[in-house]
């Protein structure tokens, strides 16, 4: 009811704003338009917020989780299989082990998981400690599944020989049951033991919520075995339970060694190569330097890779809790059109960081929009995390030419965001998109802005590409006028980067005749920022951290911005945008420039706008302009920090220019001539690739640099970096000696960061090629 009674809110608040405009004759007609324009873009991003927020507390009222007695089935040795497709590229250790952990302890019988290893095959350090941690993984649940494996077999032994009791069997399974609980809180310690005190909220999150959470339940599972009496079918089925407790099936694979698989950089592409293995039967064949996987008929020598009626796909930085499987397995086994169950994820609760946590907050509230997204058959598929019925996969599935070879695609990469584009796919299909309502999966969130703005780009990237899909969808299919509201809200997810970003841009920087509109505008938003501040208080936040919301919001307009960019540029070109993935470091990553040019640039016209109303005593214009100018400062001081803008600024400037120099002699200056000439095309050169957020190398290749976060301050320094240093998602790592680059004294220590998936190699001066 209080979502409803603020959308009817909202409704007559708009309204009674265009009647003023109406009313309004001293502004000029131009004026007039242009602001009704930026009212109904304002107008449709509140209200699809708003009406998605009603359709979440619509399907709040109803929703449960299944019960133990309704998922049982899912625990026994014939339940529906499920592959789990962990894609990985230069992961951390501890990052990779935490996220194959959570899928192996959960609640299934028939599952297997596979870690799909994208490290490029030349980076041998880097594929030697992701295969360590799957080892790790595969010892740690050796153990208990050895020793569950063993009381199974032992009771056949009895049963067989008749020497059964069916007391003691009780007690028996109890006792195993309880060693279960036992050994989660053994490796619940030994995770404390180690915890990362800059990542101390994740793997308290792990311990907690996850593994003594699970260790909890079995103990309760004990209990209730050794109280009540078992028949013995139902203690013949705790012994196959017990012998699928964990799961040990667990694999890795790397599409790069073999040559006739795809290479295509990007997530999309990882995990299509494997999806298409699966079901068949193949061996290596090796051509001088070249390794082939090619089909061929089942045999001792063949590698069989097994079919599924599932695929789980999870981020290698996302996790899951105990019951994620049975949950959405039940989903998908009740709704045989339901191509794809997923829980929208939730950031990682808790962090010290204050990017991290305002940036997890507008997250969670994607978490509410997504499951009101459902009410309305609206919804998108998220890739951190999702349960995909194999059948659907294949009815999407399409051959693709690359170079000298036909790979097939599920999941497209026509886009950087694959998920969304594949859900238009699947809906021409016949497949529906589910959002569970229950938070069963937590993700990594950027831990500061220079991270934040690789991710948040991405996400802007695409909507405007997809759009004309999605239209051609609607349009294509029946019940048209039924579905309007679904076409709202599929529409706002992807358009609302370029509409209510703009909108907000232009109301900031235009400069009306009449500041009496203007001010108005804000006021009208009221019952939006009473609601989105009630649903950061109800999903753990403080209502206060609007104000921060707000800001960081602010902050990336120029990041949307730049996403958008590469949608339109791809659009007139054709040519897809490099895949750039969020650095998952405990360091700090560098500012693009172009955002701190751009926030910096938008404070200081905020400040002229109120001290020219100040002097011109229009103080009701001031009024606007004046909570932009704090909403900026506090952004730019605490989202990004001044002192570290300006450090990554001085250095972008520095390794810009090394590149403009390069440039130079292919460049004609006839415009320039003369010392001075040549000195202004240097500058001009200069500030044009400042100004863009791409790096203009040989390649076209995009780069960032990120430098340490939380260290002392040093003074210039000498360090060479090694490809797999250089990474990302790997600590910035200083070696002594080797290659010199200034680094500006504020800079801290510097690492540099590709966001693509190449091998970067410095040279001097500090500058990334390919």
């Amino acid at each position: 009811m209080r979502v409803l009674v603020l959308l009817v809110i909202s409704v007559i608040c708009f309204s009674a704003l265009g009647l003023h405009l109406h009313l309004n004759v001293e502004m000029q007609l131009i004026d007039r338009v242009l602001y009704y324009g930026l009212l109904i873009g304002l107008f449709y991003c509140c209200i699809s917020y708003q009406v998605s927020r009603y359709g979440s507390a619509s399907r709040a009222a109803l929703h449960r989780s299944f019960d133990d007695e309704e998922v049982d089935y899912l625990l026994s040795p014939d339940a529906p299989t499920i592959t789990i497709l962990i894609p990985s590229y230069r992961e951390e250790k501890r990052v990779i082990i935490m996220t194959m952990l959570s899928a192996a302890i959960a609640r299934y019988s028939n599952r297997r998981i596979v870690l799909l290893v994208d490290d490029p095959p030349k980076d041998r350090a880097s594929i030697s400690n992701t295969l360590a941690a799957v080892a790790e993984v595969r010892r740690i649940i050796a153990t208990p599944m050895t020793a569950f494996r063993s009381e199974r077999d032992a009771w056949y032994r009895r049963y067989d020989a008749g020497k059964i009791g069916l007391r003691y069997e009780a007690e028996r399974l109890a006792l195993n049951y309880r060693r279960a609980a036992l050994w989660l809180e053994g490796r619940a310690r030994d995770f404390e033991a180690d915890i990362a005190p800059e990542f101390v909220h994740v793997d308290s999150f792990f311990i907690e919520r996850i593994v003594r959470d699970l260790a909890r339940h079995y103990h309760r599972v004990s209990e209730a075995i050794a109280k009540r009496p078992l028949t013995v079918d139902e203690i013949d089925g705790e012994y196959e339970r017990l012998a699928s407790l964990f799961c040990d099936d667990i694999t890795s694979f790397q599409r790069k060694a073999f040559d006739n698989l795809s290479h295509a950089p990007n997530k999309a592409m990882n995990l299509n190569a494997y999806i298409g293995l699966m079901g068949g039967s193949y061996v290596v064949r090796q051509s001088g330097r070249q390794r082939f996987f090619e089909p061929s008929a089942p045999s001792p020598e063949s590698i069989a890779i097994p079919g599924s009626t599932y695929v789980l796909t999870l981020d290698a930085d996302s996790v899951i809790l105990g019951d994620y499987m049975l949950q959405l397995a039940h989903v998908l086994e009740s709704h045989p059109r339901r191509g794809v169950a997923q829980t929208p994820y939730l950031a990682f609760p808790n962090s010290r960081e204050v990017v991290e946590r305002i940036a997890g907050a507008t997250t969670d509230i994607q978490y509410l929009i997504h499951q009101g997204a459902t009410f309305y058959n609206a919804s998108y598929w998220v890739g951190a995390n999702a349960l995909i019925r194999f059948e659907a996969l294949e009815d999407i599935r399409r051959e693709q030419v690359e170079g000298h070879k036909t790979c097939p695609v599920y999941i497209q990469d026509e886009t950087v965001i694959e998920d969304t584009g594949s859900t238009i796919d699947l809906l021409n299909a016949g497949w529906a998109v589910h959002n569970f309502f229950a938070p069963l999966a937590y993700s990594a969130t950027p831990g500061d802005f220079g991270a934040l703005a690789i991710q948040r780009k991405r996400w802007s990237n695409g909507g405007l590409i997809i759009f004309p899909m999605l239209l051609r969808q609607f349009l294509g299919s029946p019940g048209r006028l039924r579905r309007l509201p679904e076409l709202t809200l599929r529409s706002h997810y992807l358009l609302s980067p370029l509409i209510g970003n703009a909108a907000v841009f232009t109301l900031m920087v235009w400069a009306s005749k009449d500041g009496r509109a203007l001010i108005w505008t804000p006021f009208v938003m009221i019952p939006y920022f009473l609601l989105y501040g009630t649903d950061l208080k109800k999903l753990g936040y403080r209502i206060r951290d609007l104000f921060a919301v707000c800001s960081l919001n602010l902050m990336l307009l120029p990041v949307s911005f730049a996403g958008i960019a590469a949608s339109i540029r791809q659009v007139v070109t054709g040519r897809k945008g490099s895949f750039s993935r969020t650095p998952k470091v405990a360091n700090r990553t560098f500012v693009p420039p172009y955002a701190f040019l751009f926030n910096s640039f938008m404070l200081t016209l905020m400040s002229i706008y109120v001290v020219q109303g100040m002097l011109a005593r229009e103080y009701l214009g001031t009024i606007i302009p004046a909570a932009n100018v704090t909403l900026y400062f506090y952004g730019l001081h605490r989202f990004i920090g001044f002192r570290n803008g300006v450090s990554d600024l001085v250095l972008s400037l520095r390794t810009r220019l090394a590149d403009a120099m390069e440039w130079l002699p292919a460049i004609s200056f006839a415009p320039f001539a003369g010392r001075r000439g040549r000195l202004a095309g240097v500058a001009l050169v200069s500030s044009v690739l400042i100004l863009t957020p791409h790096h203009f190398g040989a390649t076209g290749a995009s780069t960032d640099v990120a430098s340490a976060r939380g260290m002392r301050p040093v003074g210039p320094a000498s360090f060479t970096t090694t490809p797999a240093d250089a990474s990302m998602g790997m600590r910035g790592t200083i070696v002594p000696g080797g290659s010199t680059a200034s680094v500006p004294s504020d800079a801290g220590s510097l690492a540099l960061i590709d966001t693509n998936f190449g091998d970067p190699t410095l040279k001097a001066g500090g500058v990334l090629q390919k």
